[in-house]
């Protein structure tokens, strides 16, 4: 798997480096990763290296804490076991999640059938946001099983989205929020599209139950999509729509993933499919405390992947060796051993669409939780003020601004 389009693509990431470091040269950047962070939140290349750094140095001790644990699981099977290697991971972290947390991720999906988490994301979002949803029969989409909705605000439209949630052969195979129109004011409404991969019903009867990390990722999409759409009722059409930096655009939907952790929320629309319980609190519980394990560890992965971005567009391209940056960056910052005569980076397609940004995940995401904070934990169903602010001062401001100030009109600080 880590050597799929190898030894092809090594040559093409090489070609790509060099004409983004001509091109960077050309405007007046010493390299790429400084053009390409200039109009970010991050500003620099320097900045984006800093952050990644801190954000290494933060998650050390967690990461180390958890790679003993499942080293400590794995001698259970084998007594001389030295190492976890990378492909045991996700193996021995569901071992230890069962066994030292309680909790088996297949235990939620009874709770998860597709329709009615569908209808949970559309109740909370028209509860936190005040709108609702409504779906249009008969109307024209690309494929008999799209859906067409609209979103409406004291009884006017004011957005139309389609939901294209089931695998089918030839179909984009990821999760993602795709805008069609931005929208302008008095002249039309915005339109977007999600594109999922969600089991849908079966013909033996099971409504396609869906696993926790598929719902938390219908909250993250949908968080796309009202951003897309709140923001698509301005005046001028090149501010709407997900017009923000590049290193925010995940924060709005990354800050919706945290009612998925809220048991009250999940009760809402959470209910066995066959016995109509709603999932219990401890169930929840259990479930947040197991999906805490690996943390560090998952957080040192994605920053190796940041650096790695970083640094192949941070230097003169004559000097670059992207299997010694990959081996160099996967010793210093993962406890799993180097897997040799791999090559992960000719199959890492965020070095292309990215390029030296991948840092902008862990950046949205910090911003998201600090966002967050704003709520009330113990109550995130209570109709008070934050969403609406939130609504008014981030979502609906789209790019009109630069997004730090977004934040601090929202933050207050």
């Amino acid at each position: 798997y880590n050597n799929r389009a190898y030894p092809q693509n090594l040559s093409l990431l090489k070609h790509l480096a060099e004409k983004r470091f001509e091109l960077a040269n050309l405007l007046g950047y010493e390299n790429w990763a400084d053009y390409v962070t200039a109009d970010k939140m991050i500003g620099s290349a320097a900045k984006a290296s800093d952050f990644i750094s801190r954000i290494v140095e933060a998650s050390g001790e967690r990461a180390a804490r958890e790679y003993r644990e499942l080293l400590e699981r794995k001698r259970k099977d084998a007594p001389d076991a030295a190492a976890v290697n990378r492909w045991e991971s996700a193996y021995y972290t569901e071992i230890v999640s069962k066994e030292n947390y309680s909790f088996d991720s297949q235990s939620v999906r009874p709770f998860f059938p597709y329709e009615r988490v569908k209808q949970g994301v559309l109740d909370v979002m028209s509860g936190l946001f005040g709108v609702s949803f409504r779906q249009i029969e008969n109307a024209p989409v690309w494929h008999e099983a799209v859906e067409c909705w609209e979103m409406f605000e004291n009884g006017e439209l004011v957005g139309r989205f389609y939901l294209d949630m089931h695998p089918r052969e030839g179909k984009y195979n990821h999760a993602a929020q795709f805008g069609i129109y931005t929208g302008v004011a008095g002249r039309r409404v915005p339109e977007a599209a999600l594109v999922c991969n969600f089991p849908g019903g079966r013909a033996d009867g099971e409504p396609g139950l869906l696993e926790y990390d598929e719902v938390s990722t219908f909250f993250h999409e949908f968080g796309h999509l009202l951003h897309t759409l709140f923001a698509g009722r301005g005046r001028w059409a090149g501010l709407g729509g997900i017009r923000t930096e590049w290193d925010f655009v995940e924060a709005p939907s990354q800050l919706l993933e945290e009612w998925t952790k809220d048991a009250a929320t999940l009760q809402t629309f959470a209910r066995h499919y066959q016995t109509d319980e709603p999932i219990p609190t401890e169930l929840v519980t259990r479930m947040n405390r197991a999906g805490e394990f690996g943390k560090g560890l998952r957080v040192r992965q994605q920053m190796s992947y940041a650096r790695l971005s970083l640094s192949i567009y941070d230097r003169a391209p004559e000097t670059l060796d992207t299997d010694d940056l990959v081996k160099s960056i996967s010793a210093e910052y993962s406890p799993f051993p180097v897997v040799e005569n791999t090559h992960m980076q000719a199959s890492f397609g965020h070095l292309d669409g990215y390029s030296a940004i991948y840092y902008t995940y862990m950046w949205s995401l910090v911003l998201a939780k600090d966002m967050f904070s704003v709520f009330d934990k113990n109550n995130l169903l209570a109709p008070d003020d934050a969403a609406a602010r939130y609504r008014k001062a981030v979502l609906e401001r789209g790019g009109a601004k630069p997004a730090e100030c977004l934040v601090e009109a929202f933050l207050g600080r």
